[in-house]
């Protein structure tokens, strides 16, 4: 049994895994097993794999063909060999701060599913930091929405072995218009006795991919390195608390014609009410 295992799924960013696989290898808890799981990686990410593996014994690569969807299958797979006492996520283009772990640890003492405050990094580099509340019903039901577009991220999401064990089905193939994390994490909270916490401050830092996807790669490598050495700058980030009568607004435009317009135009609103206020 180990403290922890890490599950980092790859498929086509490359070289990203350079920058986010060591902050996996720096974690403050050194007793983990970091399992890489490729869903047909290209040759420059199965390199870097397996020169990780090779240079330290925690590290294993799962070289995978294409999978359904995310190849969520495979990550189910290698699950069945984990000896992690908690599961953590570290999607290949993010980063963990060096106390992740720990955190997640110290979330799931007496509780089955975590999720501590990511800092977003925008493209502009500007950084958000959505606070997301697990012990309020209202967050739990948006959060596992996959109409909602309130955070989500497997990066700073993790959940007891235990819990992953008596789950239905655990990771399958997400069906067309559900979220993969949303999906999975719905079947995760779906029995209301789970206790789910949360953390009020950024151990991850994150760059989604829908809006990086059209640049060079060169690009992306530049963004990763850059934050690598500026870990103080996202500890120093203030989490962002959208009031709960937004959020209920937020939620029951999911439900209406149009819902999800209605839905960003909301968000859109308090992004520009919360940016005057910060000016």
């Amino acid at each position: 049994m180990t403290a922890a295992t890490v599950l980092i799924p790859t498929h086509n960013h490359g070289e990203t895994l350079r920058y986010s696989i060591p902050t996996a290898l720096q974690q403050t808890v050194e007793d983990i097993e970091i399992f890489i799981i490729g869903d047909a990686v290209p040759d420059v990410s199965r390199t870097i794999a397996c020169d990780f593996a090779a240079r330290d014994s925690r590290v294993r690569f799962f070289d995978f063909p294409k999978g359904p969807s995310r190849g969520e299958i495979y990550r189910h797979q290698v699950l069945q060999e984990a000896r992690g006492e908690i599961v953590c996520y570290l999607f290949d283009d993010d980063l963990w701060l060096p106390d992740h772990v720990e955190v997640m640890r110290e979330l799931l003492r007496g509780a089955d599913f975590a999720f501590t405050m990511p800092a977003i990094v925008a493209v502009d580099g500007s950084v958000a930091a959505p606070f997301v509340d697990l012990g309020r019903p209202l967050h739990r039901r948006l959060f596992t929405n996959s109409k909602s577009g309130m955070v989500s991220e497997p990066t700073s999401t993790a959940h007891t072995m235990a819990l992953y064990r008596r789950l239905p089905h655990g990771w399958r193939t997400t069906p067309p218009g559900f979220a993969p994390d949303k999906f999975m994490w719905a079947q995760c909270l779906a029995d209301p006795r789970t206790i789910a916490r949360s953390g009020a401050r950024p151990t991850a830092i994150l760059f989604p991919d829908p809006p990086r996807r059209q640049w060079p790669q060169q690009r992306r490598l530049d963004e990763l390195r850059d934050w690598s050495a500026r870990f103080d700058d996202a500890r120093a980030v203030r989490p962002q608390r959208i009031p709960d009568l937004v959020l209920r607004g937020y939620e029951l435009s999911l439900h209406v014609p149009f819902g999800r317009a209605l839905s960003r135009a909301v968000k859109k609103a308090f992004d520009r009410r919360s940016a005057l206020a910060a000016g």
